[in-house]
């Protein structure tokens, strides 16, 4: 990946162009120390005057109002204006002044509206951070600094600024009564920052020639070479992914984890500031010596089993095929904006139309075009993908038709990150966008206008959701990394939501293509889950994992790709690692969802070892099928002898139905179990099941729903006590106990009764 730089033969401004601005995605106004304010076309690299002001006015930065939900808003296109002079502009397009605030002693450094454009904030020499309304009425002074502020930005969510203080950098809360974070980030004056819009990172630079990477904590994530110069400007792309840094006659193209993708050494002077346009591919740069500097992101790669495709040029991408060492060129009319490949099929798109190529025919692409223009999100699964536009999001199959709609509650698509969506073949799951503690899931099996959604409350803020992308309906499963870097599973077809914990500090995680099979980055060390369902029990779990924690991986790994048998991991330094995974859980999966259980069996004796028979046996215990026999030998083979008795158990109850909630039990599915018990009318195997599971809350709020043996319940909740020697401190229990007289003899006759029942006749 790099850029493609494009300067004018000519400088349009006759001094140093001081900021730049993103009208529309083909479209960049730019001003500077000759108070003009000029419009280019990116595609004609061609220049028209659009105002000149005063002598007085010397402009220092330049932003449009943001399109929240991708339209127009009822003011029109706004571009805020921050002068020299200590006062702020708020311009429409056509260069006409609409309002001018004093606002600073000194000059304005800073001019930044908010993220969701219901107001903006000014930075000056003066030391002074200011908060006003779009329409420019003070709000608030937050910072009162000795130092002046060379940079500030806003928080993803508009909650929080990060400000520079001499060689520090200041995280401060819009919060009332919360202290700010502050740390020494470099060793002279910081000069530029950003803050990513869509993760916790931001972006440093400063007077000791060097950029660096944190967190929103203050955590040092990256640190880069000695440059020689100053860093002047930085700044991040839309999506997060990508951000520029820029010094004299020089422009970096980074990742967001630091490591420098492309360096190119354009004859521009300093680049003042620099603006990303709004779909993420091109870049302009104010620069000293009177140029405009257009760049476009080129060689931009996804790749899939053995092809790889390349956006080689803007309106031009080269397939290869690697296997045949053949290449397939795709011309477009218009410029590339997105590309994924995953399932077969190869997916573009341009700013008016989407191509769905199919990797067997590059001759006939499937086209259709788009409803809002510039697509924000593309995700693609097994049958369908998502494409997610200014104002819709749309689910469509390979064949280019429309199948559903999603909605769901609080839909703000402006907000959306590809981190906080995940699709399968028959779920979309979305995190909320005012509340990061809820997920919204949506069915798009049966209901084909999809507005109908669920909801999962996560006791913490999540960062990362992703579904597993096989198998049948009932048992899919969502993936929830949280703020504490704790990573859970939960099964969003089930009525009754529980997570269960898979892993702690967990850095970065993927579902894998083509199978039920999890990569996670943990701590500093590569660990592969054959059976992430197998996190009930953490013994079985640990026997159906891999682990490599080599120096190979080095500092902050990060999981690329995960595609058949092998994990790509991107290393800090930007080299990637493969790491090569056992086939044989794949197959066993494969064969298992086939229900070919004699394969499966057949396979783990060829392999014979601990990890495919773990597999095995989890695989079997959580099988709707009757496999208990399979189920004993898997877990003889490994040892697990209390299993190998409890499933010899089982195969003598004397009903099917038992039988099955047992087994449900035995692979951790005790929510299934319950379920089956009391489909059955068995609800005092029901009861007493939660009781052997010290689920005393459940097994006491059944037997009140069910208006029977609510006395057992206290009864044998009394004797668990008295034999631990501790009193009751549960309120539903002391305040029950005061109501319901104990018969200890009846109660024990009613429990042989019931245990009697049980017996086979003979």
């Amino acid at each position: 990946m790099r850029f493609k730089i494009t300067l004018a033969e000519k400088p349009s401004h006759k001094a140093p162009v001081t900021c730049v601005g993103w009208s529309s995605t083909e479209e960049v106004y730019s001003a500077g120390d000759d108070c003009q304010v000029l419009s280019w076309s990116v595609s004609t690299n061609q220049s028209t005057r659009i105002t000149k002001f005063s002598e007085e006015i010397y402009p220092t930065d330049l932003q449009f109002l943001p399109r929240t939900g991708g339209s127009l808003s009822k003011h029109g296109d706004l571009i805020l204006i921050t002068a020299a002079d200590g006062r702020f502009h708020i311009m429409n397009k056509a260069g006409r002044i609409e309002r001018s605030v004093e606002a600073h002693n000194g000059a304005i450094l800073v001019g930044q509206w908010g993220n969701d454009g219901t107001g903006l904030l000014t930075a000056g020499e003066d030391g002074m951070i200011k908060i006003w309304s779009r329409s420019g009425m003070l709000r608030s002074t937050v910072v009162s600094s000795e130092c002046s502020v060379y940079g500030a930005s806003w928080s993803p969510d508009s909650q929080a600024i990060v400000y520079t203080q001499g060689k520090c950098l200041v995280v401060k809360q819009l919060a009332p009564n919360t202290k700010p974070l502050k740390w020494k980030a470099h060793d002279a004056i910081v000069l530029c920052l950003a803050w990513s819009p869509v993760s916790e990172l931001i972006v440093s630079g400063g007077e000791d020639c060097k950029y660096r990477v944190w967190d929103s904590q203050g955590r040092l994530l990256f640190s880069s070479g000695f440059h020689g110069n100053h860093i002047q400007s930085v700044a991040w792309s839309p999506t997060g992914d990508l951000f520029t840094v820029a010094t004299y006659n020089t422009l970096r193209l980074c990742d967001c984890l630091g490591w420098s993708r492309s360096l190119d050494k354009p004859n521009t002077g300093c680049i003042y500031k620099m603006a990303w346009s709004a779909d993420g591919t091109q870049l302009a740069g104010a620069c000293a010596n009177g140029q405009v500097l257009f760049a476009h992101v080129v060689e931009r790669e996804v790749q899939y089993q053995n092809f790889m495709a390349l956006v080689s040029e803007k309106k031009l991408v080269t397939v290869k095929n690697i296997l045949e060492e053949t290449e397939e060129h795709l011309e477009l009319p218009e410029r590339v904006i997105q590309l994924a490949m995953r399932y077969e099929h190869l997916v573009l798109t341009t700013p008016s139309q989407c191509y769905i190529y199919n990797i067997n025919n590059w001759n006939t692409p499937a086209i259709f075009d788009l409803k809002d223009g510039s697509v924000i999100l593309l995700l693609l699964a097994e049958k369908h993908m998502l494409l997610v536009e200014k104002s819709t999001a749309s689910i469509y199959n390979y064949q280019g038709r429309l199948i559903a709609s999603p909605r769901w509650p609080n839909m703000r698509l402006d907000h959306i990150k590809t981190a906080l969506v995940a699709l399968s073949p028959d779920t979309l799951a979305v995190r909320d966008s005012g509340d990061p503690k809820v997920i919204h899931i949506v069915d798009l099996s049966n209901n084909r206008t999809s507005s109908d959604s669920t909801q999962i409350q996560h006791p913490t803020p999540v960062i990362q959701i992703s579904l597993d992308q096989w198998g049948e309906t009932p048992s899919r499963n969502l993936a929830i990394l949280d703020k504490t870097r704790d990573l859970f599973l939960i099964n969003v077809r089930s009525s009754n939501k529980t997570f269960s914990k898979l892993g702690r500090k967990i850095e970065s995680f993927q579902w894998n293509a083509t199978d039920n099979i999890m990569a996670a980055i943990q701590d500093t060390k590569l660990v592969v889950w054959y059976c992430p369902t197998a996190c009930f029990n953490p013994k079985l779990l640990r026997m159906c994992s891999f682990q490599y924690d080599s120096s190979e991986l080095g500092s902050s790994p990060r999981i690329n790709d995960f595609i058949g048998n092998a994990v790509s991991v991107r290393r800090a330094d930007g080299s990637l690692l493969n790491v090569p995974i056992s086939p044989f859980p794949s197959l066993l999966h494969k064969a298992v969802l086939d229900n070919r259980w004699t394969d499966a069996v057949n396979m783990c004796r060829t392999a014979n070892n601990e990890t495919s028979w773990a597999c095995l046996a989890v695989l079997a215990t959580q099988s709707n099928s009757f496999t208990m026999d399979i189920a004993e030998e898997a877990f003889a083979n490994i040892n697990q002898y209390d299993k190998v008795f409890f499933l010899e158990h089982i195969k003598n109850l004397p009903s099917k139905a038992e039988q099955k909630a047992q087994m449900a039990l035995l692979g951790g599915r005790n929510l299934e179990a319950e379920s089956t018990l009391l489909h059955n009318g068995m609800v005092f195997q029901a009861i007493y099941m939660n009781i052997n599971l010290y689920d005393w809350n459940r097994a006491l709020d059944l037997a009140i729903k069910h208006k029977t043996h609510i006395d057992t319940v206290l009864y044998l909740r009394e004797k668990y006590l008295t034999g631990l020697g501790k009193t009751e401190n549960n309120n539903k229990f002391m305040t029950l106990r005061e109501t319901v007289s104990i018969d200890k003899d009846k109660v024990e006759e009613k429990i042989r009764i019931e245990f009697q029942k049980r017996k086979p006749s003979t």
